[in-house]
């Protein structure tokens, strides 16, 4: 093949390969309140990816109320997909395991390839008597995770 022809190929497969990583982009934040009975419960294990890290607020309330901002998004996708109008409620719940005197939240943080729902913004109020510790999940863990 000659240069001028060479030089149409190339144009060619790069027009064929930017149409079709056309994809359909979104990012969606979205925010909930979530309130637990903190009950005889002496410590609070906070599970969770938190790239932008967790505000724990000690109160005179017997409850705990977990106030979190989430994101959920897609980039770089090469399908054709509907982007939805919110996040819905149970992802943006943490799951709730209570044992003996501790209360453990865990985060549906996940990642997907070209898709992820990641917390934002997360604030965290617990009675003054109770104890906190903060488990951060490792960002490679994120990939495929799915929390039930």
């Amino acid at each position: 093949m000659d240069e001028l022809h060479m030089n149409k190929f190339y144009f060619i497969l790069l027009l064929l390969l930017s149409a079709s990583c056309s994809g359909q982009d979104f990012s969606i934040n979205d925010f909930i309140t979530q309130k637990l009975e903190a009950k005889n419960k002496k410590l609070l294990i906070i599970e969770c990816y938190c790239d932008n890290g967790v505000t724990v607020k000690k109160t005179d309330d017997t409850l705990v109320i977990i106030k979190v901002k989430g994101n959920l998004s897609s980039l770089g996708y090469h399908g054709k997909q509907t982007a939805p109008k919110k996040i819905d409620t149970e992802t943006l719940e943490f799951k709730v395991v209570e044992t003996n005197d501790t209360l453990t939240i865990i985060s549906k943080e996940w990642t997907q390839m070209h898709h992820r729902y990641l917390i934002k913004d997360l604030h965290i109020s617990i009675p003054k008597h109770m104890k906190y510790e903060v488990k951060k999940i490792v960002g490679v863990n994120l990939e495929g995770r799915k929390i039930e």
